[in-house]
């Protein structure tokens, strides 16, 4: 098998540390797995890594979602060996992962504008050229000095906590905000029209799938609602208001317990380079451990009364107590 070239390999890991172990067993398998399902799932389980923060951890410090890796890794490996070999395109596409010729072919179109017979022929240019890592997300180390992120406070949620959510699909261009437009549309009217709106004391936030690249018509935005009792500053006795419970509309528990929350302030764009600041930089430096439960995302305002430039979220981490 041709061997990658040297300036395409993984960029190093900021420290040697437990979650850059893990990381680094995740990219291991991926290695010597590329004929094999490599989501985000299986990976989490082979890193024995939380599935809630794998995906996040990944991102952190590798670059780019784990669906955007492999989809990398896999057309590294298939253009080497096309350059290399006159295996047929069909068994160089089984050995990379696709299920057949004409996946791989949709691959190499949508992701490098070529085709097979093109880069075995050479008549597309150098195949390392397209595959370049200036075309894919850069991993961004933390410098040396620079300070690192902290909480602005720990929090403890009680038992009890439960949220009215409404889910939509659909990630478009790393952004979500069209899913969360649809989620909060659907939660406000159901909510305006049984005369709610004055109950609702937090407004949360939470993606629990891994993105499949940066257009992923399936990944999933779940906004809610918690009525009576505020998360930012602990008050208030939970409630469950009678409503009915159409469309995705449905209540949701919140896991109790120990949480770092950390504040962003500015647009929603944004929040992607603190989510990644707390997992590569901060958590490691903290000695904290992550809790098997699903972080989230609080919103102290919402754009409907604040410019983008004032948006204030807090990012909420489960950590051990």
């Amino acid at each position: 098998m041709a061997p990658v070239l040297r300036h395409l390999r993984v960029p190093p890991l900021p420290r040697i540390e437990r979650n850059g172990e893990l990381i680094a067993r995740a990219l291991v398998h991926i290695e010597t797995h590329l004929d094999e399902l490599l989501d985000a799932s299986t990976l989490a389980d082979h890193a024995a890594m939380s599935r809630h923060h794998f995906h996040r951890m990944f991102r952190a410090y590798v670059g780019c979602s784990v669906a955007a890796y492999v989809t990398w890794r896999r057309l590294q490996r298939a253009c080497a060996l096309l350059a290399s070999g006159r295996e047929p395109v069909l068994d160089i596409a089984l050995a990379v992962g696709y299920e057949s010729a004409q996946a791989l072919a949709k691959a190499l179109r949508r992701e490098l504008g070529t085709t097979a017979t093109a880069v075995r022929n050479g008549d597309a240019g150098p195949w390392s050229d397209l595959l370049s890592p200036g075309r894919w997300p850069r991993f961004q180390p933390h410098r040396q000095g620079d300070p690192i992120m902290q909480p602005t406070r720990h929090a403890t949620l009680p038992e009890g906590i439960v949220a009215l959510t409404a889910t939509a699909r659909g990630m478009v261009d790393h952004q979500m905000t069209r899913s969360a437009q649809q989620a909060f549309g659907e939660l406000y009217p159901a909510v305006a029209a049984r005369g709610l709106l004055p109950q609702v004391s937090s407004i949360i936030s939470i993606v629990p799938d891994e993105p499949k690249g940066p257009d992923d018509p399936h990944c999933r935005y779940v906004g809610g609602f918690v009525f009576g009792h505020s998360m930012l500053d602990g008050t208030g006795t939970c409630r469950q208001p009678e409503l009915p419970l159409t469309g995705t509309l449905a209540w949701q528990p919140l896991q109790p317990g120990r949480y770092a929350v950390f504040t962003h302030r500015g647009p929603y764009s944004g929040l992607q380079h603190t989510w990644a600041a707390i997992y590569r930089d901060w958590l490691p430096a903290s000695g904290e451990q992550l809790r098997d439960a699903p972080p989230l995302e609080l919103c102290i305002n919402t754009p409907q009364t604040a410019a983008p430039e004032d948006l204030h979220t807090e990012i909420w981490i489960p950590v051990e107590a």
